[in-house]
């Protein structure tokens, strides 16, 4: 499969339609793969969310409709926004300047150009893979609540992380002493995937003891799983194997990404440490 292709279709269509509705699902079909499987890709591989991509799109072609003296009412209208204050909000928060200030022509404006993929070779480092078949699971730690959805899960991971390490690392600690042998036997990140949508980030163990009062339980379902070892401190190290999974090794491995739950494992306490060992658990199935 040409996935270079399959994504310029994608954003092809997503061209066409910026000045109207923008239909992920469609956008998805275009791209060969699932609005689940999109949707997680697209930051690893961009360094933007794809909704990011769509405004920047959107408000870069609003500049230079305003420049050209098109009423502010007529291009919030034209892409999308039927509130004058949102379009503002989103123009600013692109552009640094009012609508306004870009119609009088005295403002210095962002243009995003639209996105072409290209197929970069790439084999001076190989990427050693194990496709282990797992059955469910069951983990208790502390999770996390609010607004996360698939595209801004990697940030809110992160800030997850500080916060548990907080206290010198009570909250990991007081996980860690829940080990029972159970297995997975690591300190846990898990991902959660219900119905095709994010639902939550653990971090925690696999154990059969009973989940304290201000932690939660759940149960990682069976899944196929490619297993990639990492070493290097963290976080740097994990993004960037996600990064070379994900633009490297799942366009040519002929699977994708499954619309289940992710986990990372953490083997040790000094996670900065320049050969430190942790382990990612991408959830695969066949290409169609």
């Amino acid at each position: 499969m040409d996935w270079t292709a399959d994504l310029n279709r994608a954003m092809g269509y997503i061209e066409e339609n910026l000045a109207g509705e923008v239909d992920l699902t469609e956008v998805a079909r275009r791209a060969a793969c699932s609005q689940f499987h999109l949707q997680r890709m697209f930051p690893y591989i961009t360094g933007m969310t794809l909704s990011d991509y769509i405004r920047r799109r959107r408000m870069s072609l609003a500049a230079l409709d305003l420049t050209a003296g098109d009423k502010v009412i007529d291009v919030a209208l034209r892409y999308g926004y039927q509130n004058p204050t949102s379009f503002s909000r989103a123009f600013r928060d692109v552009h640094g300047v009012a609508p306004s200030d870009a119609r009088r022509g005295n403002a210095r404006l962002k243009q995003h150009p639209r996105l072409t993929f290209t197929m970069q070779v790439k084999g001076e480092e190989a990427m050693e893979c194990k496709i282990e078949e797992r059955g469910e699971f069951r983990v208790v730690g502390h999770a996390t609540g609010g607004d996360w959805t698939l595209e801004n899960a990697g940030k809110k991971a992160t800030e997850f992380w500080t916060f548990l390490n907080e206290d010198g690392g009570r909250r990991i600690h007081d996980a860690l002493s829940l080990m029972d042998g159970s297995e997975p036997s690591a300190l846990l990140g898990v991902s959660f995937c219900d119905d095709g949508q994010f639902s939550g980030y653990l971090v925690g163990v696999a154990t059969s003891a009973a989940c304290p009062e201000g932690m939660e339980e759940r149960v990682v379902p069976a899944a196929t799983y490619a297993v990639f070892d990492c070493a290097g401190p963290m976080p740097d190290a994990m993004q960037a194997l996600q990064h070379r999974i994900l633009t490297e090794w799942l366009p040519s491995s002929g699977y994708e990404w499954a619309a289940k739950s992710d986990v990372e494992l953490y083997f040790g306490p000094n996670m900065t440490a320049d050969n430190y060992r942790s382990q990612v658990w991408l959830p695969i199935e066949k290409r169609q």
